[in-house]
C-alpha cells in the first residue's frame, strides 16, 4: 500500500488570520477534556474524479480560513488555556494512514494524511486535538472541507463560532477532584487490545425483541448496544473475580440542543459535552439485558432532563463539575470497581463526506491501546452499528467468545491501525 503522493510542507490558511482573532481562550469544557488526539479515517474507492493532492490541500487551506484555530498552537504563556491562532499550520502527511502526533504544546492541533494508492483508492486520515474539539466540531470541519472541495468555493455565511463557549463557560482553577490523573492514559498499564464488532439492522431488531417490558419505551439502538456490551462486561468481571463488583458505564452527552438557555448556541464549536454515569451495584451475571437497558436509558434521560431544567450557565456548570468529580472518584478507586468510558459518534453523517469523487465506502476509528473503552459508529447503511471495544487482552478473549456477542454480531473484523 505505497503512497503515490506525500506532502512535506505545513498547510496554512490561504489568507492570514486577522489580528483581532489571534488569541482564542479555551472553554471550561475544553479545560476538562483529556489531552489526546481524536482520529478518524475515510476510505474511498478508485474514481476518475479523484483530484490531485495539490488541489485537495488548496481546498484545505481555504477551509482553514474559517477554522483558523486549528492551524494554531497552544499558548505556553498561560498553562495552555488559550490557543495562539498564528497560522503555523496543519501537520503534513508522513508515511502511514494517519500522521504521527504527540500531544505537546508546540504540536499541531490538527493532522491530516492524504493517502493515494497505486490501485487508485484513497484514504484520508485525520487527527484533531480533543482539547479543542469534540466529535461535533470534527464533523463540522470535515463537512466544510468536503463542501469546499466538491463545489470549489467556501460555504457562504459567517465564521464558525469558536469563542462562544469560552465566553459563557470560561476556564477556572481546577481542584484535584475534577482533574483526570495521568495514569488514565498511561500506556504502561496492562496491554489493551481493540476489536470491531458489527451489529447490523437485523441483529439490532432481534435484540429489541428481547426487551420484554411492555411498559418501557423501545430503546434506541445506541442505548441497546451500549447496554448489551456493558452486560457482557459485567458478566466477564463476575466470572473472573468470583463475585459481583460495582460497575460504572460512562458516556459523553452532547449538550447542544438539550439546553433551554437562549444564550447557548447549538452550532458552537469546541467541546460541549458532559459525562453521564450509569452505576450497577451488586452486579450479577444472570441479570437480564432489560435491566441494563433501563439503567442506561434512564441515566441518559435523567441527565438530559437536568440539562434542560438548568436556568443559568452556573446551573449547567454545576452539573458538569458534579459529574466530573464522580467520574474522577470512580477512577481513583482503581481495581476496586470496573469503569468503562464510552462514546457514540452515530448520526454525525460521516458517510456523507463527498470531496467530489463520491462518498466513502467505509469510515473508521482506529485501535486504542491506551485505555479501555467503547466507541460506537454508524454502519454505511445507517441502520447498523460498529462497536469498537478496547479491553485488557484477557478480557477481550472472553468478550469475543461470549454467547451474547457471538449471537448478535453479524461480522467480526480486526482493525489494523493503532494509537501509540
Amino acid at each position: 500500500m505505497a503512497n503515490l503522493e506525500k506532502i512535506r510542507k505545513m498547510l496554512k490558511p490561504s489568507t492570514p488570520t486577522p489580528n483581532h482573532l489571534r488569541t482564542l481562550k479555551l472553554s471550561f469544557f475544553d479545560q476538562l477534556a483529556l489531552p489526546v488526539y481524536v482520529p478518524i479515517l475515510f476510505y474511498y474507492l478508485p474514481s476518475v474524479d479523484i483530484i490531485s493532492c495539490d488541489k485537495l490541500q488548496n481546498f484545505l487551506a481555504e477551509t482553514l480560513t474559517k477554522f483558523y484555530p486549528l492551524a494554531g498552537r497552544f499558548s505556553e504563556d498561560d498553562d495552555e488555556l488559550s490557543i495562539h491562532c498564528n497560522d503555523e499550520g496543519v501537520e503534513p502527511p508522513k508515511i502511514d494512514l494517519l500522521p504521527e502526533m504527540d500531544h505537546q504544546p508546540s504540536c499541531p492541533l490538527l493532522g491530516i494524511q492524504v493517502n493515494l494508492f497505486n490501485c487508485g483508492g484513497l484514504v484520508i486520515g485525520t487527527y484533531i486535538s480533543h482539547k479543542i474539539a469534540d466529535a461535533f466540531t470534527l464533523a463540522t470541519f470535515v463537512k466544510e472541507w468536503a463542501y469546499t472541495s466538491f463545489t470549489g468555493t467556501l460555504k457562504a455565511g459567517s465564521l464558525p463560532s469558536f469563542d462562544h463557549l469560552s465566553s459563557l463557560f470560561p476556564t477556572r482553577v481546577l481542584s484535584e477532584t475534577t482533574q483526570f490523573p495521568s495514569y488514565i492514559i498511561n500506556t504502561t498499564r496492562p496491554k489493551i487490545v481493540t476489536r470491531r464488532f458489527i451489529f447490523d439492522a437485523l441483529a439490532i431488531a432481534n435484540l429489541k425483541n428481547t426487551i420484554e417490558d411492555s411498559t418501557a419505551i423501545r430503546p434506541i439502538r445506541v442505548v441497546l448496544i451500549m447496554s448489551l456490551i456493558w452486560k457482557v462486561l459485567v458478566g466477564i468481571s463476575t466470572a473472573k473475580n468470583g463475585h459481583s463488583r460495582d460497575s460504572s458505564l460512562l458516556f459523553l452527552i452532547n449538550l447542544r440542543g438539550k439546553s433551554n438557555l437562549p444564550s447557548l448556541d447549538n452550532d458552537a464549536l469546541g467541546n460541549c459535552t458532559m459525562y453521564g454515569i450509569a452505576n450497577y451495584m451488586e452486579a450479577r451475571k444472570d441479570h437480564e439485558l432489560n435491566d441494563f437497558v433501563k439503567l442506561v436509558g434512564n441515566t441518559i434521560g435523567d441527565t438530559c432532563v437536568a440539562i434542560g431544567k438548568a436556568e443559568s450557565v452556573d446551573d449547567i456548570s454545576s452539573l458538569i463539575v458534579n459529574n466530573q468529580r464522580k467520574v474522577i472518584e470512580k477512577f481513583a478507586q482503581g481495581d476496586e470497581i470496573d469503569v468503562y468510558p464510552s462514546t457514540s459518534w452515530c448520526r454525525f453523517c460521516w458517510y456523507e463526506t463527498d470531496f467530489g469523487w463520491g462518498k466513502p465506502f467505509w469510515v473508521s476509528l482506529v485501535e486504542c491501546d491506551a485505555f479501555e473503552g467503547i466507541s460506537l459508529m454508524d454502519t454505511k447503511d445507517g441502520d447498523g452499528i460498529e462497536a469498537w471495544v478496547s479491553l485488557k487482552e484477557n478480557d477481550m478473549a472472553q468478550f469475543e467468545r461470549y454467547p451474547n456477542i457471538l449471537s448478535s454480531t453479524s461480522k467480526l473484523a480486526f482493525p489494523f491501525l493503532s494509537i501509540n
